[in-house]
Formats: structure tokens, sequence, C-alpha cells
């Protein structure tokens, strides 16, 4: 009998397809492709791009230079259904989608699915072509170790004149089609998780997201859902391949930690050359006191269970201000030293006060990764609503206080 070997997990290979359906104009594509250019895969990431041309016009200007940057890549250019008059992204507050449109790039997203499968990739990274992604935003999710991430950003979807103003808002929800509250959280709760770049499991999400191979294997998709409404925004391709995905209990997270600016209104295509300058930028290659951290800390050794024997435990991710977070000296320590992206072993002592009993008085083994490090600073939109206050890295969010108390704290900083 003869055994196959395997490589260990650090150094397997992993191909990862990443692409998109796209109808784009020519300067919100180059954005767009830019930032895929631009990110930083991780050690034994082979990335194959994989499009669907989704212009009514074959002859436009812009498929005309997909075309060329994905025959530059060895890439995969797949053919539209070429179907107009069903969508618009300009000349109103917000996009206009029709049944069918909703339908088709569901269909086009699942030969995505199917390319993939056939490639035996074992991941999918989809990626809608009016996002603008900093360098890390695969780093980010390729760490969450789930099977379903989603990189959260965030948008003022209906850009006209309203009686009180309207606040941005993920693409990630609780409860279908797009409701922010629920599942044990009201919706203060979940904005603030998602506004300090915490991994936040959802049950509904889109756009930007990074799938295993686990999920292709399971038949999830953006097919239609029988039994489930097609009406309004349950029309959506996302809203399907969540019930399909939740019906068979496979989980999906929002990773709120990357900087991502959505292109959505005529009046944001001004703002692509410096949000391109702004997330294109290199981050610090080591972190220090006050800047932003993503940590994943995995214990190496188990630890004692109820029943008697020994478990291992899950990685805890951590994002944060550096000098901020409850972190035990050995770790904060590492942290200042270890280059961004590498992984390091800190043994930890842990003192007899430490709010987890199995953990007093033992010394343990800890694997430190830092994921990202990045200068502090808020998250693009979103940033623009917030009060911020006169030392670094202090803010509030007024979205979550009442009128009267907005009114007031403007009395107190005055």
């Amino acid at each position: 009998m003869s055994l196959m070997l395997q490589p260990m997990p650090f150094a397997a290979r992993h191909l990862v397809v990443v692409g998109s359906s796209i109808r784009k104009p020519l300067h919100v594509l180059k954005a767009y492709l830019d930032s895929l250019d631009w990110q930083e895969w991780p050690p034994h990431v082979e990335v194959h791009y994989a499009f669907v041309a989704d212009w009514p016009d074959p002859h436009t200007e812009a498929e005309s230079y997909l075309r060329m940057w994905v025959a530059d890549r060895q890439g995969t250019m797949l053919e539209g259904q070429r179907v107009d008059g069903d969508y618009s992204d300009t000349g109103g507050p917000t996009h206009h989608w029709m049944g069918t449109a909703m339908a088709r790039v569901g269909e086009q997203k699942n030969r995505l699915l199917r390319h993939a499968a056939e490639l035996r990739a074992s991941h999918v990274w989809l990626v809608d072509a009016d996002l603008i992604c900093d360098r890390t935003t695969f780093q980010s999710l390729w760490s969450c170790q789930a099977p379903i991430a989603c990189a959260v950003y965030w948008t003022i979807w209906h850009d006209a004149p309203t009686p009180v103003p309207l606040q941005a808002a993920p693409q990630v929800w609780l409860r279908h089609p797009y409701i922010l509250d629920g599942r044990g959280q009201d919706a203060a709760v979940f904005r603030r998780n998602l506004v300090q770049r915490q991994k936040v499991r959802v049950w509904g999400q889109g756009a930007c997201t990074l799938l295993k191979r686990e999920v292709l294997d399971k038949g999830i998709d953006f097919s239609y859902v029988d039994g489930i409404a097609r009406e309004g925004m349950m029309a959506g391709e996302d809203r399907h391949f969540c019930i399909q995905a939740e019906s068979a209990h496979v989980e999906m997270w929002a990773d709120a930690w990357p900087d991502i600016f959505h292109i959505y209104h005529a009046k944001d295509h001004a703002r692509i050359p410096p949000m391109q300058e702004r997330l294109g930028t290199a981050h610090p290659s080591r972190a220090i006191m006050g800047m932003l951290v993503n940590v994943v800390l995995e214990a190496i050794e188990p630890v004692p269970h109820a029943s008697g024997g020994q478990v291992m435990l899950a990685p805890t991710f951590l994002r944060g201000v550096l000098g901020r977070l409850n972190l035990l000296p050995e770790v904060e320590e590492a942290l200042l030293t270890v280059p961004r992206g590498a992984t390091t072993i800190v043994p930890v002592h842990f003192p007899s006060h430490y709010p987890g009993p199995l953990f007093r008085g033992t010394r343990r083994l800890v694997r430190l990764t830092l994921v990202d490090c990045k200068p502090w600073s808020m998250a693009p939109v979103l940033e623009e609503e917030l009060v911020y206050g006169t030392g670094p890295t202090v803010w509030s969010d007024p979205t979550t206080y009442t009128a009267q108390q907005v009114q007031g704290m403007g009395i107190v900083a005055a």
C-alpha cells in the first residue's frame, strides 16, 4: 500500500481565482484593476484572473483594455449575455436594477464559480468592479480563516436630499433583505463593531468575498432558491447565495479591517485619484504605538477540557490601536518587533488575575501573526460622518447618539 504525502499547511500551494462580472467605464475599470495589481499576496498563493464581459456593446474601449490586461496575466475572459436597458448606475440618486439584471449577474458569477471548480482552485475572490481595495485587503480576508469572508466597505446608498441625512452603511447585514439588527445584536452594536474594524459574523454579505473550495463543493452558488421571494431587494443574487450558505450551515464573516472605496455615485468619480494614492500606499513594515494592528493569536498547546481531556483553542483575532488593546506584556512586546506579515512564537506568562481561569499561573506558547499594521484612520466614506477629538485616535460616532446628545456634546466641545 502506498501513502500519498501531503504538504504541511504552511507550505501548501493555493490557486485563487479572482474575478467579477464587469461593465464599468474605462476610468473606473482602471482604478479597480490597479487595486488588484497592488495586492500583497500571501506566500504560496497563485492568482488566476477571470472576468465575465457584461458590456452591451463588445467594442467598448473598456472591454478592449480589460482583455489586454487579462491576456498579459494569462487569465481568462468569459463571454457575457450582452443585455442592455435593465441596469443603470448613472443619472439618479442610486443604482437601478431590474430583476433580469440581478439574475444575469448571478448566473455570470456562477460561471466564475464553475470555472474555478474546473481549475481545482482552493479559493475564489469575487470583487465587484466599482471597488478600490487597499493593498492588504486580500491578506486580511485570507487571515480570517473563514469559509466565507467578506471585506466591508461603506456607502451612502441614496444620494438625494432627505429630511434626516442618511448615514454611511456597510454592505453586510444580519437579516434579509438588508436589516442591520437581529441575531442578538442591535444596529448600534453591530455598527460599532464594524466601525472598530472587527471580524463580525453576519448572515448577509457580498461584493468583496473570499470563498473556500468547500463552499463550492457544497453546491452553494448564486442561483435562486425555490420558495424565496424574487422581488425588490430579495431579487439580489447575493441574498440567495447567503440563504443557501445559512441552510448549509456555512458561516459568513465580515472583515472590517480593509480600507475600500466604493465608486458608487457620479460624484465619487472625482475622488478616484486621491483614493488610489491613499489606498495604494504601502503599509509600514513594523508597528509602533498608536498604529492600528491586525493580529491573530493561536495557542500551540491544548488546554484542559471539562470532560477530562484536552482541546485546542480556536484562534483569537485582535484589531485595534496598539497601546490600547488589553494585551499581556510579552504579546505587546512581540508586536513591536515582528515584521508585518510575519509569524513568531511567543512564550506567554499568565498572571493569577488573568480572566481565563485555565490559564492563570501558567506559561504557554502562543503563535502570533502580525497580519497588518497601518497608521490610525477610519474607513473611506465612513470617516466623513464621525466627530474627531483633539487627541490622536479620539473619535465619536454622532449617528449613535440622539440629537439632544449631539447638541450637548457640541456645547461641551465649545
